[in-house]
């Protein structure tokens, strides 16, 4: 039954990407890119980037450093830990930043690592801060995969403010080669203190720590504010945003990378307008759920 569900699942995977797959290979496989596509994901450094996203830092933490109090502020009052304000740059900064990210040789980068065509779809700036009144265990805070696309979707991270172990905030992830595309790791109890989100489908800490060796094989990222990773959250446990110390927080870019053809996937323009394509995503998404082999705690 294993080898069943696994099949179906690389042949799913193969199905979905094959036109992205195609594109990549027309336009031909650059051969003088050196990295191992084993990993299965990416931790470079890039000048330009390393540029505008010093730019980005000094800009909100000198002229909006007021502005960013008062959100903080705002933010816990509501109980929160974490928002996005990338509505705070100014034209000429988004602009350098997008040209950056939209950058067609980089694409092409990226596209030839992961072994389809992919295209820039959106970024973002999370403002992670501390919050002494929420737990450990709660959201994005909690192991998970991303269900916003069927496959493929690439997620490109950059810290932009300098972190380590005691301000909290690194981004953690578990790579392939150690929990593979299609295993999974479930809760074997249920704490009912949880969101029913976080309780169907994000794995407690406690919960994940129970798989043998998995503590040598966590990768935590964001020391180094002059790297970028790049990495298939689909397939990829992750988890990140806490902060550990009073007044530090973390200035964090988001970027969407997607297969060239992604009708399936919360991205689409389509996803909220039509419903036969909302559904038909969601359908197969728990499909593609149900095809994965558990993994024994």
């Amino acid at each position: 039954m294993k080898l069943i569900k696994f099949i179906f699942f690389k042949l799913t995977r193969l199905i979905y990407l094959f036109p992205s797959i195609l594109i990549l290979r027309i336009k031909g496989l650059k051969k003088n890119y050196i990295y191992n596509r084993d990993k299965k994901f990416l931790i470079e450094s890039r000048k330009e980037m390393q540029s505008i996203l010093f730019e980005i830092e000094n800009f909100l933490l000198t002229e909006k450093k007021n502005e960013i109090d008062k959100i903080i502020s705002e933010y816990l009052k509501q109980n929160k830990y974490y928002t996005e304000i990338e509505f705070l740059l100014s034209e000429n900064l988004q602009n350098k930043l997008l040209k950056t990210l939209k950058e067609k040789e980089f694409i092409q980068y990226l596209s030839n690592f992961f072994g389809y065509q992919l295209k820039f779809n959106s970024f973002l700036i999370r403002l992670n801060f501390f919050n002494s009144t929420l737990p450990d265990n709660e959201g994005p805070k909690m192991w998970h995969r991303d269900n916003d696309s069927f496959f493929g979707q690439i997620k490109l991270f950059s810290v932009l403010n300098n972190l380590d172990t005691k301000t909290g905030g690194l981004f953690s992830f578990i790579p392939q080669k150690f929990i593979k595309d299609y295993e999974f790791v479930s809760n074997s109890y249920v704490d009912h203190n949880l969101s029913l989100q976080d309780q169907r489908s994000r794995v407690l800490n406690s919960e994940m720590n129970k798989i043998r060796d998995v503590g040598k094989n966590i990768i935590e990222f964001g020391k180094n504010k002059n790297e970028f990773l790049a990495v298939d959250t689909n397939d990829t446990y992750h988890k990140g945003g806490l902060m550990k110390q009073q007044g530090s927080l973390r200035l964090l870019l988001q970027v969407i990378y997607e297969p060239h053809y992604n009708l399936l996937s919360n991205y689409n323009s389509m996803y909220n307008r039509n419903i036969l394509i909302t559904s038909i995503k969601n359908i197969l998404t728990g499909f593609k759920n149900r095809l994965r082999t558990k993994i024994e705690i």
